[in-house]
């Protein structure tokens, strides 16, 4: 799973799959996190510090929920209209992951939890992200790229058809 090289293209050189940087990410990100709340903690002080990531996760939840429900109310009036709420499905998601991130100690992900809940900066992202998978998903079709949604009936006249009752 993790061991899977692709090849990219041309000479000898591989390039690790996605699951490696994902691991990467994973690994890395605790460990800077740690690094930075201990320099944080050696400039204000561990009560200070201690309390900051306290109040930050405090605040980042009951925010993430406010939002949260907002977004929910916002899903509703979609669905009412008779639309697709892809928008705010879009958001409500970020609003849950900011919500995880902002109830994980560390600066890194506060600063980007709280980035996520700036509706100002969110929604854009989120009509970023919602494009760039319709991009990926395109329109495809099982007859060709340019079978159309319905055919006319075919070629003939009335007289081919016969009605049996």
């Amino acid at each position: 799973m993790f061991m899977h090289f692709q090849h990219n293209g041309g000479g000898s050189s591989y390039r690790p799959s996605a699951a490696w940087k994902w691991v990467l990410f994973f690994i890395s990100l605790p460990m800077l996190e740690l690094f930075l709340l201990l320099r944080l903690g050696q400039s204000l002080g561990w009560v200070a510090t201690l309390w900051l990531v306290l109040v930050t996760g405090f605040l980042g939840g009951s925010l993430a929920h406010r939002q949260g429900f907002a977004v929910w109310r916002q899903i509703q009036e979609t669905f009412a209209r008779g639309q697709l709420p892809g928008l705010a499905l879009m958001e409500g998601l970020m609003i849950l992951v900011a919500g995880l991130v902002l109830i994980t100690p560390g600066v890194l992900t506060d600063v980007s939890g709280f980035l996520l809940l700036v509706p100002i900066l969110r929604r854009p992202l989120a009509r970023r992200i919602l494009n760039r998978f319709a991009h990926s998903l395109g329109t495809k079709s099982p007859l060709g790229k340019n079978a159309r949604p319905y055919a006319p009936y075919a070629e003939g006249s009335e007289e081919d058809v016969i009605d049996v009752e």
